[in-house]
């Protein structure tokens, strides 16, 4: 990964994930027969809440979400500048744990259930998602990003299918949008945060989505560079698309049923996947 394309990386990671998430918003409004917002409607809410009064419930809320975006904002950093996945996985984490310390900072029922809530979601995707990183390390010979020389495509394609779910948390869908459901807890873990203190987390969301869209993307590599960006794009829009359909099809879990399944699926498809690599390698 040259310097270019680092710094490349660095700036319009997270404005592809807001075209990715305006082109969420097209293919959800066609499932349902509807036309749909512009693809560039992201970009014009996240404008909006920044434009809005600062307003907020007290000032360690506003401490906890301005610490989420810069723990976010720095695991990305790491990523793109070609540093260590695990060390950028952790970091995101952190990001991720000051959204539920916020949340559970504010005197509110529906904002300390989604934090409780925040706290299960990130114990049913953060081992599934440290795992992967772990046999993708293990079988890249490096853990560092910019090192990654090797498509691992049909090598690991059960611990690729794990990014799924693990996308599902993370782009708050159905059947894994339990800290935000919107019928049950009005949004939950964000219920609190109003205007350009709401529109950090939201950034921060989209600095962290494009963590993880570039952890999937180091499963397709390429000499040609070319093909490498047309092969990482294609496999990010086809698990959008699965994501998409996932949350237009299916019910939400209950908080039991989505440790249970979420923790079941990740972990058992990674298990086969590795057991199927040691067992051919002793043959």
């Amino acid at each position: 990964m040259t310097d270019v394309v680092s710094l490349l990386l660095l700036a319009f990671g997270p404005l592809a994930i807001g075209l990715l998430l305006g082109v969420d918003r097209r293919i959800t409004a066609r499932m349902q027969n509807r036309v749909g917002p512009p693809l560039l409607q992201p970009f014009y809410d996240l404008a909006k809440l920044f434009r809005k009064d600062r307003r907020s419930t007290n000032r360690t809320q506003v401490s906890f979400a301005v610490a989420a975006l810069l723990l976010q904002m720095a695991a990305w950093c790491v990523f793109a500048l070609g540093g260590d996945l695990l060390v950028a996985f952790f970091v995101s984490g952190a990001g991720s744990l000051a959204l539920a310390l916020g949340a559970f900072s504010v005197r509110s029922a529906y904002s300390q259930i989604g934090a409780q809530r925040e706290l299960l979601q990130m114990l049913s995707y953060e081992p599934i998602l440290l795992l992967a990183l772990l046999v993708l390390g293990w079988q890249s010979g490096t853990f560092m990003a910019d090192a990654q020389d090797e498509s691992m495509l049909f090598l690991l394609p059960l611990v690729i299918i794990t990014f799924v779910p693990v996308l599902a948390i993370k782009m708050q869908k159905s059947p894994f949008d339990l800290a935000t459901a919107h019928q049950e807890i009005v949004s939950g873990v964000y219920v609190e945060f109003a205007g350009p203190y709401y529109g950090l987390l939201k950034l921060a969301n989209w600095f962290e989505l494009a963590l993880v869209f570039g952890f999937l993307s180091l499963f397709f590599w390429d000499q040609n560079v070319y093909v490498s960006i047309v092969g990482k794009s294609l496999l990010a829009f086809l698990f959008l698309f699965v994501t998409v359909l996932l949350d237009n099809s299916t019910a939400r879990l209950t908080r039991e049923q989505m440790v249970k399944y979420a923790l079941t699926f990740g972990l058992g498809l990674i298990a086969v996947n590795v057991l199927a690599i040691i067992v051919e390698a002793a043959l």
